[in-house]
């Protein structure tokens, strides 16, 4: 079901643990959840595990090995699974749905335990909101080594989204820790985040260096 009044807020960085099950060009499978569990390790609060290479098994073992792994690092994480709903429902963690996958309205209905949207307008949030999404990512605001051909739409369209959308709003694409403060400033609620997180020299000194940027002012 979609997130209640009594669901914990949704975190401000999201990690992309892309290829974690069929792994990627530039990482193994193995390394992408090495990474993503020192990352969790070091504090980054929410994971998305996606793999759109993957096979429907290898996909569903992997996932509930480093769900496991996850949960054991930090019982609090917060999880999602992207697009495959049968693998989050059951391992009781969110999912999160785009133009692939089923639409929100029918994750909401299967009772997953939160449901995200991939949004690339102000007008998809939006929709995605109303049909029950908790929360949506948008993409991308500036220029991403995973998606070169596609052209960012920058901070004023993000800007757009997050006040419109009625739900919190995840910035995405070309995302470090100086453009996370200036997504914050334009309204988004936090940022998601893959390269500059699973490819980082340091996991813990790149998730520190988020986890600061996107940290509230103190009072």
């Amino acid at each position: 079901m979609p997130d209640g009044p009594d669901a914990p807020p949704v975190p401000r960085l999201l990690l992309v643990a892309d290829g974690f099950a069929a792994g990627r060009a530039e990482m193994e499978a193995a390394d992408v959840c090495r990474r993503a569990l020192a990352l969790v390790e070091a504090g980054v609060p929410s994971v998305m595990l996606r793999d759109h290479a993957a096979d429907d098994a290898g996909f569903s073992a992997a996932a509930e090995a480093l769900v496991r792994d996850l949960r054991a690092a930090n019982p609090d994480v917060r999880l999602c699974i992207n697009t495959r709903l049968d693998v989050a429902l059951g391992l009781g963690v969110g999912v999160h749905v785009g133009h692939r996958g089923p639409t929100v309205a029918v994750a909401v209905a299967a009772g997953a335990a939160s449901v995200g949207f991939s949004a690339h307008s102000a007008t998809q949030a939006r929709a995605a909101a109303k049909a029950g999404a908790a929360y949506v990512t948008f993409s991308p605001v500036f220029a991403t080594r995973t998606h070169p051909e596609t052209t960012p739409s920058g901070l004023d369209p993000l800007g757009l989204a997050a006040r419109t959308a009625g739900v919190p709003v995840l910035a995405l694409g070309g995302i470090t820790p100086p453009r996370a403060r200036l997504a914050r400033m334009v309204g988004a609620h936090g940022v998601a985040v893959l390269s500059a997180l699973l490819f980082a020299w340091d996991a813990e000194r790149s998730a520190c260096s988020f986890l600061d940027a996107l940290a509230d002012p103190e009072s």
